[in-house]
């Protein structure tokens, strides 16, 4: 018995598996990093040996370890304090607090040193939304900081504003242009630049002037960002985008050194969790089919390289852009005008997806999956035509997924379904956002927004995420967006047709990252021989109130059979 014992044993709990049944047993044993086993107390107890360790879950609640399919962690660990500073709603609620908190900052360093903010949104700073035409500018972050470079961006990552002294390190003045589909916003009356940077081409020309952190103040985010997922009991992610394309973005953040630090962590056997990266080329994606195909080549790599803690899972691109900045690629133009557009290199909209429909061939012919970035229904279709086009090229299925898909049609839904593409979407986003969307889009097309029930219904393989830093890793409360639709601010319920269950949610952060991986045999769901990742939580999360999920607590997070977060879990 003590030669196959379990290495630790899980008692007295309530174990949702995950598997192709939900199964709900009462306990799991795991040995050598695996799950050996799960079923009744009883059953689970005849494993035990000697050195095993025994674990009173009391009651508690078991899940999968969360996956969160499309996050960018590196980014994350460098956009919270001592690094940056911390802009988010609710402590920050209006251009006032911004000022002060600039204000403090200022005070704290040396003239000249440059002061990093993340996290204001427009939705939630008072004199914004008493007088919608105010923006924050350059002036405003003059008068709190006059003699230091100062850039904050919002919650989205697609703004930000610098003050007068940022903008002069980067050379950035009323006649600097930028490429289509960006914008240096300009003072209409005089033409000098408002200090808003809209999208990420127009905030590179700023991002070029910032000093990149240390390979030591990237290792310590990341490694902070593992512990606060952790801590969340998530036990995989995506890294959205990381890469050559990513060097000057963020201090370096989504930059290739960000990739070689994973390595370390992973050759120290560091990692506290399991990481699939995404590999950027060009500037932020902004790549030709040219350069596409002399980078790839050289790579040397092909999606799948690596293990089953850190790989390279594919290729990122961006199509479009969002809502907010009217940069996504509608079929209908804004209320307000305009219809955004792709942000790729051509003349005209069928040069641009044709640069996109090529870029994705090669890609694909290179045995490359691609996550892209669109939100816009129409740019949604342009990259749906061009993953089908290179399917029908190699009839290889890569598991192309879209990242987001906000404004996806029916006709569309039907298509990646019957084509087998995926999508990596956020709930979590419409509950940040929903009431500023109502404004942005009309409230027709807020309703259809991120139609999780049209596609579970059309069979089309989902994955949930977070998006991080856009939002917080909150899985908890990406789970009760996703079953409710209210809104942050308002409690408006929009779209409530597109409501999922609470049970679907929860396979949408397991299984439907693990599918997106090609680890779904490994991870995502708790069976035998599957890898032992999974959290335990304070409650029920399938009985409590669905309005109180976001307040369950996450007491243990185990990964490889590891105890990697413990708030109570060991009594």
């Amino acid at each position: 018995m003590t030669s196959c014992a379990a290495d630790s044993i899980y008692l007295n709990g309530k174990v949702v598996t995950v598997d192709s049944k939900d199964s709900i047993v009462e306990a799991l044993a795991v040995k050598d990093g695996k799950i050996l086993a799960t079923g009744s107390n009883a059953e689970i107890q005849e494993l035990a040996g000697g050195p095993t360790e025994v674990v009173d879950l009391a009651g508690k609640t078991v899940l999968p370890g969360i996956n969160d399919s499309h996050t960018h962690a590196a980014m994350y660990g460098a956009s919270r304090p001592p690094l940056t500073l911390a802009l988010g709603y609710p402590a920050v609620k209006s251009i006032a607090d911004i000022k002060e908190m600039v204000r403090a900052r200022a005070a704290e360093i040396r003239p000249g040193e440059w002061i990093r903010g993340n996290g204001w949104d427009y939705g939630y700073l008072e004199e914004c939304l008493a007088d919608r035409s105010r923006a924050l500018t350059r002036w405003d972050l003059d008068e709190a900081a006059p003699d230091n470079p100062v850039f904050l961006v919002d919650f989205s990552q697609h703004r930000l504003v610098a003050n007068s002294r940022a903008l002069e390190l980067a050379g950035i003045t009323g006649d600097t242009t930028t490429e289509p589909g960006s914008e240096i916003v300009k003072d209409p009356a005089t033409g000098e630049p408002t200090g808003m940077l809209v999208e990420l081409p127009a905030q590179g020309l700023l991002m070029r002037a910032v000093p990149l952190f240390t390979r030591e103040e990237k290792r310590a985010a990341i490694v902070s960002a593992m512990e606060s997922m952790n801590a969340r009991g998530i036990t995989s992610l995506t890294e959205g985008a990381l890469g050559s394309g990513g060097i000057t973005f963020q201090g370096g953040m989504l930059g290739s050194e960000c990739i070689s630090v994973y390595n370390d962590l992973h050759n120290e056997a560091a990692l506290s969790l399991r990481v699939n990266i995404l590999y950027l080329f060009g500037t932020y994606g902004a790549i030709s089919p040219e350069d596409f195909r002399e980078s790839i080549p050289i790579v040397g790599i092909h999606s799948g390289f690596g293990d089953e803690w850190l790989q390279i899972g594919g290729i990122k691109l961006f199509a479009d852009g969002i809502p907010q900045t009217k940069t996504a690629w509608m079929r209908e133009d804004y209320p307000d005008g305009g219809n955004g557009g792709l942000v790729m290199p051509g003349a005209t909209a069928e040069e641009r997806c044709r640069a996109l429909a090529d870029m994705v061939a090669f890609a694909h012919k290179n045995g490359f999956q691609c996550a892209i970035h669109v939100v816009g229904d129409r740019a949604i279709e342009c990259c749906v035509d061009a993953f089908i086009e290179a399917q029908a090229q190699d009839g290889r299925r890569l598991r192309h997924y879209l990242v987001h898909c906000d404004m996806i049609t029916e006709a569309d839904i039907r298509r990646l379904a019957e084509n087998g593409i995926g999508v990596s979407t956020q709930p979590i986003l419409k509950w940040v956002f929903s009431d500023d969307i109502d404004a942005l889009v009309g409230i027709e097309r807020s309703e259809r927004q991120f139609p999780l029930r049209s596609l579970l219904d059309a069979g089309v393989h989902v994955s949930l995420s977070s998006d991080t830093p856009v939002t917080l890793p909150d899985w908890l409360q990406g789970v009760e967006a996703a079953v409710l639709r209210k809104s942050k601010a308002s409690g408006t319920v929009r779209g409530p047709q597109q409501r999922i269950r609470v049970e679907e949610a929860i396979r949408g952060y397991t299984m439907g990252g693990a599918w997106q991986d090609h680890m779904e045999r490994l991870k995502g769901s708790l069976e035998p021989g599957k890898l032992g990742d999974f959290c335990v939580l304070d409650q029920d999360i399938l009985s409590v109130p669905v309005d109180d999920i976001h307040a369950i607590t996450t007491v243990g997070t185990v990964v490889g059979g590891n105890i990697v977060y413990d708030a109570g879990l060991r009594r």
